[in-house]
C-alpha cells in the first residue's frame, strides 16, 4: 500500500484519501488526463488552421462566398488556439502552430 504524509499535519496517510483521517485536511489529487494526450480544442484549432490553409492557398480573389468562409475558418482556429493557451492545457505546440497558421491564412484572405 503507497503511502504519503498529510500536507496538513504530517502523519501518514494513503496515498489516494482524498483528505487526512486525522486532521481532515484535503490532500492534492493527481489529474490523470493532465499528463496525458493533446486536448480536444488544440486539436480542433489545427484541423481548422489547415482547413483555413488549403482554403486560402485556392481562394478566388471573385468569390466573395469562398472568402468570408476562409476568413470564418481562420478567426475560429485562432480562437480556439488561443483559448487552448490562454488556459495552458496540454498541446501547446499544437495550439501554438494552429494560431500562426490561422492568422497567415487570415492575413492572405484579407489581402485579396
Amino acid at each position: 500500500m503507497p503511502m504519503v504524509f498529510c500536507r496538513g499535519c504530517g502523519k501518514e496517510i494513503h496515498d489516494t484519501a482524498p483528505f487526512c483521517p486525522q486532521c481532515g485536511a484535503t490532500q492534492a489529487q493527481v489529474d490523470i488526463n493532465a499528463s496525458g494526450s493533446p486536448t480536444w480544442l488544440a486539436i480542433s484549432s489545427i484541423v481548422l488552421a489547415i482547413l483555413a490553409a488549403i482554403c486560402a492557398v485556392q481562394v478566388n480573389s471573385f468569390d466573395k462566398d469562398q472568402i468570408v468562409g476562409g476568413i470564418s475558418i481562420s478567426i475560429i482556429a485562432l480562437v480556439a488556439g488561443a483559448i487552448n493557451l490562454q488556459q495552458k492545457k496540454p498541446g501547446k505546440g499544437m495550439s501554438v502552430t494552429a494560431v500562426i497558421m490561422a492568422a497567415v491564412s487570415f492575413l492572405i484572405f484579407i489581402g485579396t
